[in-house]
């Protein structure tokens, strides 16, 4: 169902109880609960971007939900993600976040796509990413971020493809990359990396993979 650019300021009572594809991006959608979305059963993608969106109130469940884009919004922090426990996709691009908090992801274990570009994110806990053991894809990529810390990755067991390119990172800490994963593509160009000593470590393994 294509709801695009139709001036809503809110959900539609009336969407077709079958509805697996909803798309309601560029409206004026500022609050939004998933208890809006529970008589659609069978709702699979939900895309919320572009709508001055402040919040998304979580908490009843939506069951069926993989694909859930909030980009191009204003949300300052992450909502909790509480009864999404299907949620492979989550797109949080060109918002407000300044911190993620530990375990921010724990509530959506089969996440696969995970992107937070374009944000203002400075620095990240060690344990942001905690129980992502699916990821496939990260993407870092135009934030705020001077420095990483060294086990952000662990958890990462399947993720192939990193994006940390334009940021503010001069350079990783040793054993940041865990041994003898191996990655499609890491994205690192347009940061301010400093050639000296500490930089070591990345040139070795930028070399040996």
């Amino acid at each position: 169902v294509n709801c695009t650019e139709q001036g809503l300021s809110a959900v539609p009572s009336d969407l077709p109880e079958d509805t697996g594809i909803l798309l309601l991006s560029t409206n004026h959608l500022t609050s939004v609960s998933t208890a809006d979305f529970l008589p659609l059963a069978q709702l699979q993608d939900l895309d919320l971007s572009d709508n001055g969106l402040v919040a998304l109130h979580t908490g009843p469940p939506l069951m069926s939900l993989k694909e859930l884009i909030l980009s191009h919004n204003v949300l300052q922090a992450l909502p909790a993600l509480r009864g999404l426990p299907m949620l492979t996709r989550l797109a949080v691009a060109y918002n407000s976040l300044t911190a993620l908090d530990p375990g921010a992801f724990s509530a959506v274990p089969q996440l696969k796509d995970l992107d937070l570009r374009g944000n203002q994110l400075r620095t990240l806990p060690q344990e942001a990413f905690a129980g992502l053991r699916e990821l496939k894809d990260l993407d870092l990529s135009d934030n705020l971020l001077e420095e990483l810390p060294r086990e952000l990755l662990q958890d990462l067991q399947k993720l192939e493809t990193l994006w940390l390119s334009g940021n503010r990172l001069q350079t990783l800490p040793t054993d940041f990359f865990p041994e003898g994963h191996i990655f499609m593509y890491v994205f690192l160009t347009e940061n301010p990396w400093h050639c000296d000593c500490d930089l070591r470590y990345l040139r070795r393994w930028i070399r040996q993979n």
